[in-house]
């Protein structure tokens, strides 16, 4: 049987046109109806018939009917092509593109999968249909596919492939899109790589081979697999890096630090001051000498009033300060929210070449959709910056408060979740030294630091020149090192200790469940966090958190709530009863069993009061005491007795 292009190749010469052999599978020809110098007519001979591409822009069909000549022209047998697969399916193709399925129909192997070398760092590409294989093998491509075209992925063993480099190439249309995709999620997690590209022309492999692109002209899609997936990296393949410091020992370059103090020390003007450095190359770290551009988020100050004044004041090259503003279909001036602008964020990084970004507020960047009291959403909030600024080699500096009761624990001082100080890699705390009057700033956490490095600094007055004449504004000016330590400065009075861990365990469980929640549950939450109830129930009265009594009969439990929410019990309570009017109930009406109280209240042996005495009343619940407390706890609410009324 002859070869299809010999066929072509004495068609042309009949007619009288230019025929070229560029080798000797393929060829150039004059287009019918064009000079002869216009030889604009690819041939390519591939396994059983013939790839034709006319650059002219002319369809295949037409250029064959001026040369009178049929689609079945094109293959070496007229009647179509027969395509083998190594377990004995057989596909046959007719010219008018029919299929039939022949032999072993159930069998799962690919199309030329016997041809796949022992050496598995070659890519594989891997098509919609055998004539695209036998195109790409036509230029020494490792190449096969699947039976029966889109949409039959599931059905074959894609096992051969694992540990390979794989490219799927996708017909140019939805089908296509949709079939690459499904087997590109068969083989992620098999094979060492998998990436889905197209032709630069035309629909198909066997298009792009017959127009004369080389592979690496492919076109990339944008691919990425669904679901979660394992990815290993070996120990030989890691290449340790130095810590690089933008300060030493307090902000590491490609990493988050968090910048914490309480409201109105002046956290602001110091993040200003550190930018402005950074913008002149000043700092002595690893920007030295360099000047880089910074990224200033802000969303509590005006930028016209008071963010760019700071930074001026503080000495910063203004036209390497950016802001950024998010548009959308409402405002032009939509605040940065994330981990919704996380990738937006982190090409404007990249396309600047940005140096720091700061967060002032670090909370105010973070979605309505997330707390700042709960772990898991303080992670999602700060995980995808800290790997945004490792990936980008960047700093991200974060402005954070604290609360206002005293400890030396500033990761627990933060408000909100202790995620916060988790998650970022230093951790640098502001405080007022009223001995001096000078602030201290302190690394407090120091996982790559190698030691703790406190200086003193002081805000003081500015003048910068505005449109409607100077204006006074706060600059930080830095002192020396000192040996003061912001965390002794912080801690207050060891006594409170203990009090300060409970209002902040309380108030925040308190907090999560609208305000309010049964005894019983505020009481697991403080065990959990190691808390004495004994303790928890005496500085619940200092800490102004009140107790009702809700419901009545064997539903009846004691809450606590704060001032926000009295009136609402969370959703974790056993019992929802009708708001009646509230009023002491004669205990003699209420099971002991009923009532939602744990048994430490019970079994307490620290008494905070004189023993009650039968017959007292409860100050808090008014509830009747038949017994002797010896604790003078009410085994109702918890409460203390009003011994001798």
């Amino acid at each position: 049987m002859s070869l299809a292009i010999d066929r072509l190749r004495e068609a042309w010469q009949q007619q009288g046109l230019a025929w070229k052999d560029t080798s000797s599978s393929t060829a150039s020809a004059q287009a019918p109806g064009h000079s002869a110098k216009d030889q604009s007519v690819s041939v390519r001979q591939i396994d059983g018939q013939v790839l034709i591409h006319c650059h002219a822009g002319e369809d295949t069909a037409e250029v064959l009917d001026k040369l009178g000549l049929t689609v079945g022209d094109l293959f070496d047998n007229p009647a179509g092509i027969e395509y083998r697969y190594h377990d004995g399916r057989v596909v046959n193709r007719t010219p008018n593109k029919k299929f039939r399925q022949a032999g072993n129909t159930r069998g799962t192997a690919l199309y030329r999968v016997e041809t796949l070398p022992t050496d598995r760092t070659a890519t594989v590409f891997v098509t919609e249909g055998e004539k695209d294989v036998h195109a790409l093998e036509s230029v020494d491509a490792i190449a096969v596919c699947g039976a029966m075209g889109a949409g039959k992925a599931k059905k074959f063993d894609w096992t051969p492939l694992e540990g390979r480099p794989v490219t799927v190439i996708a017909d140019n249309d939805e089908p296509g899109y949709k079939h690459a995709a499904e087997v590109a999620e068969l083989l992620s997690g098999l094979a060492a790589s998998v990436t889905i590209v197209r032709a630069a022309a035309g629909k198909d492999a066997a298009d792009h081979i017959a127009a004369g692109h080389p592979l690496t002209e492919l076109v990339p899609l944008d691919y990425r697999p669904k679901g979660r997936r394992l990815n290993i990296t070996r120990g030989t393949d890691v290449h340790p890096k130095r810590i690089r410091w933008i300060i030493r020992e307090w902000i590491p370059a490609a990493s988050l630090t968090l910048l914490a103090g309480r409201e109105g020390l002046g956290k602001s003007t110091i993040s200003a001051r550190i930018c402005a450095d950074i913008t002149r190359g000043t700092l002595e770290g690893e920007y030295f000498g360099q000047p880089r551009t910074v990224l200033y988020v802000h969303t509590e100050d005006s930028r016209e009033h008071t963010v760019a004044p700071r930074l001026q004041a503080a000495g910063a090259d203004m036209s390497r300060v950016l802001f950024v503003d998010v548009a959308t279909e409402y405002s032009d001036h939509a605040t940065l929210t994330l981990p919704t602008d996380v990738l937006a964020l982190e090409q404007l990084v990249e396309r600047e070449n940005i140096g720091m970004v700061v967060l002032d507020a670090a909370t105010s960047a973070m979605s309505a959709e997330l707390s700042g009291r709960d772990d898991r959403d303080v992670r999602q909030f700060l995980e995808p910056l800290a790997m945004l600024a490792a990936r980008q080699s960047t700093a991200v500096l974060g402005l954070v408060h604290f609360g206002k009761r005293d400890g030396a624990d500033t990761g627990k001082l933060i408000l909100g979740s202790i995620a916060w100080s988790q998650v970022a890699r230093s951790v640098l705390s502001v405080a007022l030294d009223e001995d001096t009057g000078k602030l201290v700033v302190t690394n407090t956490k120091t996982n790559l630091a190698t030691r703790v490095h406190s200086q003193e600094a002081a805000i003081v007055n500015g003048t910068v020149e505005t449109d409607d004449g100077p204006a006074e504004v706060g600059v930080c000016q830095w002192g020396e090192a000192t040996n003061r330590d912001a965390r002794d400065l912080l801690a207050g009075d060891p006594e409170d200790d203990d009090r300060g861990e409970i209002e902040s365990v309380v108030f925040d469980y308190l907090e999560t469940q609208g305000g309010s929640a049964p005894a019983g549950d505020v009481l697991k939450a403080t065990r959990a966090a190691g808390l004495n109830d004994n303790a928890v129930k005496k500085a619940r009265r200092k800490l102004g958190v009140k107790t009702e009594r809700r419901g009545f009969g064997p539903g009846a439990q004691w809450v606590w709530a704060i001032d926000s929410g009295i009136d609402s019990i969370d959703s974790h309570s056993r019992a929802r009863e009708s708001m009646a009017p509230m009023a002491p109930m004669d205990a003699a009406k209420v099971p002991e069993e009923s009532i939602d109280t744990p048994p430490q209240v019970r079994e307490s042996s620290a008494p905070i009061a004189a023993p009650g005495e039968a017959g007292s009343p409860c100050a808090e619940c008014g509830q009747t005491l038949l017994l002797d407390s010896p604790d003078g706890l009410c085994t109702r609410c918890g409460g203390r007795w009003a011994v001798g009324q």
